[in-house]
């Protein structure tokens, strides 16, 4: 027995060198490719070149068992080239920056915990100095204004959790395989000590009298003699057994009695020894097993055999099955709750396995809202139908009650008593007659619970089975708990890259900004400053007439310099200074709109064409106002000269959502300028009126309302669509 438990290490030992020896050429031959392939498409292909020849190098290495060679020289070559992209580049914005945490998975990958440990802590440093550096001056780059500590830190951190993270993967996985190997011990353990015992029992057989008989075959034949065992073994006594010639076929179980003569039958007529297992009742009622082995006399065709008591090795047999069982169940679920991250996908197919291994009809899993003290039903499943069942309130059901004891219930007789000493709820009037509930929990803080009920016996669920279902329960409430993590990290993540992506945007636009105010405001100045010039000469000249031409050309001037500043004002406003929110007809503010700039539409002679059915709106009226005021203005000015100039305003449907509209039919915009026109200042025409401010405050306007706006022309004389939407949640 000592031997064969010391093989089952050595096998696991050689097996897992082979998985390693494939793992490390798998890694280094995805390496090859990719750096190849992007040597391919000319990414960095003076670097990548070289490095997908040094780790094809390393993966020959690998292919001749040189293992720990080709593992640390790819990773440290990988490394270096990697590490002098980002220095040669753009820094820790440079998209190398990406490779530097794949070369932290494959150290994973290829050396283990202590590759993650080691290449983690040079990656870590390598940003930490990198930083240094680059803080001091000592490295730049075009990104290096815009590298923050936080940027660093932030880098160094995920680089941390990495690393962490990735280690303590590697340390689960050894873990989870070190209980396999000795799960596998264990049972060839069990399977030995049944070889064992089946040796044991036949050695008995063999050498100590058990119970002889000599009987005639079939169901009714006559039983000439039985040895005195007979009564240890099942409570009759030999007179008995051959007085009444009816008791052996009567004393097999029902289940067992003609599969039994029949197989004997069948033995004697093929000329092989009949022998057969089957339970016997004894005196008391109970059933034992037996073996009946046996062979025919040529001299008087009567059988002469024996009965051994197999009980024992049957109860070993079916506890070992059972135990097979529970342990791909157990695996069946664990790879359920690896495989899948998604938590409703993850609950159902835990749910339908646990039914397979159960055999169960009726089967819910419950969780607990702590935030709302509800009690939800994502699997929920009655007489093999998956039901919608209504959440509780915490402290109603079974599932509060097992959260609350922490510990699970078995209800196996006597359910309906029972049950309502627990608050239990059933909901179509029909009670079970045996249950089992375990509580799902993390430490001391239950999240939820798994029951399953049967319906029609009682006493069907035992110890085995409630240990069984503790485990599932204990693994899927540790699923259930990383799930939510991942997907809380997720949402943060997500968070965090849209917040980066504004800030990028606001930086940009407030750039913008800041250059073209600059320059469009001086102009005015200047005008200012030439004409102040002019107006001291002529004033000292005594020329009247220029004079008041210079101060007309001042008040001009200054005019456009308040223009402008009051509607940079205005855009400043947008999405800082808004009035509440409200619903209202979108109708309303197209009449506002028409209404505000009646001036312009008279002066072209421009005919407006509303269209209907306009949708309820919710948004900062005034806002949305100028929205329409600003577009409509703008088709008054580029109409050009349109015999019959027309501007439409209207709605379409398009994929469930509202498009709004405003087109004319006026000059049209060439393509190279559809983004352009909403910039500040951006004006096509120079002499036309205005500050070229309007079109970039409905542009602000617009996605501060949760919209987009877009335009569709294609050239001169073609006129111009403006398309826009508004959420039905704005930001405001």
């Amino acid at each position: 027995m000592k031997k064969h438990l010391r093989k089952t290490p050595n096998l696991a030992e050689k097996t897992s060198s082979l998985n390693a020896h494939g793992i490390v050429l798998a890694t280094l031959f995805t390496g090859v490719i990719g750096s190849a392939l992007m040597a391919v498409i000319n990414i960095n292909r003076a670097e990548m070149m070289p490095l997908s020849v040094m780790l094809f190098i390393t993966l020959l290495f690998g292919y001749f068992g040189y293992l720990n060679v080709a593992r640390w020289l790819s990773l440290f070559t990988t490394l270096g080239v990697i590490s002098s992209l980002v220095y040669k580049n753009n820094g820790i914005r440079d998209p190398a920056i990406l490779g530097l945490v794949v070369v932290l998975i494959a150290a994973g990958l290829l050396a283990g915990r202590k590759g993650t440990i080691i290449v983690g802590t040079a990656i870590l440093a390598e940003v930490i100095l990198f930083g240094f550096l680059e803080s001091q001056g000592y490295i730049t780059n075009k990104f290096s204004q815009f590298n923050y500590f936080a940027d660093y830190f932030s880098t160094s951190l995920c680089i941390v959790l990495v690393t962490v993270f990735q280690w303590l993967v590697i340390a689960r996985l050894n873990e989870n395989i070190k209980t396999a190997e000795q799960e596998i011990a264990e049972r060839e353990l069990v399977e030995t000590q049944l070889r064992d015992a089946e040796n044991r029992y036949r050695n008995l057989v063999e050498q100590i009298p058990a119970v002889v008989y000599i009987s005639e075959p079939g169901a009714a034949g006559v039983w000439h003699y039985v040895s005195p065992q007979i009564e240890a073994l099942t409570g009759f006594t030999p007179e008995e057994w051959t007085g009444n010639q009816n008791l052996w076929y009567r004393l097999i179980h029902p289940e067992d009695r003609e599969k039994t003569v029949q197989a004997e039958s069948t033995a004697l007529s093929e000329g092989h020894m009949p022998r057969t297992e089957y339970r016997l009742q004894t005196r008391s009622g109970a059933y034992i097993w037996v073996q009946d082995q046996s062979m025919r006399s040529m001299e008087n065709n009567v059988l002469q055999g024996f009965l051994v008591d197999i009980t024992a090795r049957k109860i070993a047999e079916d506890q070992l099955q059972k135990r097979l069982a529970e342990l791909n169940a157990v695996r069946g679920v664990s790879e359920t709750l690896i495989a899948q991250t998604d938590l409703k996908e993850l609950i159902q197919q835990t749910g339908d396995q646990i039914r397979i291994t159960f055999g169960v009809d009726n089967l819910f899993i419950s969780l607990l809202n702590t935030t709302t003290s509800q009690i939800h039903f994502p699997y929920y499943v009655e007489k093999g139908q998956e039901l919608q069942a209504p959440s509780l309130t915490f402290g109603k059901g079974i599932t509060s009650s097992v959260l609350l004891m922490k510990k699970p219930l078995l209800i196996n007789e006597n359910w309906n008593e029972n049950s309502a000493e627990y608050g239990i709820i059933y909901y179509d009037n029909h009670p079970a007659k045996s249950s089992l509930t375990v509580p799902l929990m993390i430490g001391d803080k239950g999240i939820g619970a798994i029951s399953v009920h049967d319906m029609e016996k009682e006493n069907v669920f035992t110890e085995n089975d409630l240990r069984l279902l503790s485990t599932i329960a204990a693994n899927l409430a540790v699923a259930i708990e990383n799930t939510r993590l991942q997907e809380s990290l997720k949402r943060e993540l997500t968070i965090q890259e849209k917040l980066v992506m504004e800030l990028e945007q606001k930086n940009a636009e407030l750039e913008r900004f800041t250059y073209t105010a600059s320059h469009d405001l001086k102009s005015p100045l200047i005008t200012i400053r030439g004409y102040l010039g002019y107006l001291e000469r002529d004033a000292r000249s005594g020329n009247f007439d220029r004079l008041q031409q210079d101060v007309s050309r001042i008040s001009e001037a200054a005019e456009k310099m308040h223009n402008l500043l009051n509607d940079l004002l205005e855009l400043s406003r947008v999405g800082r200074i808004m009035s509440e929110p409200q619903t209202i007809q979108f109708e309303e503010i197209v009449k506002e709109g028409l209404r505000r700039v009646e001036g312009q539409l008279n002066q072209r002679q421009a005919k407006v064409q509303v269209g209907s059915e306009f949708p309820q709106i919710l948004g900062d009226k005034e806002r949305l106002i100028e929205v329409i005021q600003n577009l409509v203005d703008n088709a008054c000015k580029f109409i050009g000269d349109q015999p019959n100039p027309t501007i439409e305003i209207g709605v379409e449907k398009r994929d469930g959502e509202n498009i709004f509209f405003v087109k004319d039919n006026g000059v049209g915009i060439r393509k190279e300028f559809h983004d352009r026109v909403f910039g500040l200042f951006d004006k096509l025409d120079p002499d036309s009126s205005g500050t070229g401010i309007g079109l970039a405050l409905v542009k602000r306007i617009i996605e501060v309302h949760g919209g987009r706006i877009w335009i569709d022309s294609h050239g001169y004389g073609s006129g111009t669509t403006f398309y826009f939407t508004l959420s039905e949640k704005p930001t405001l």
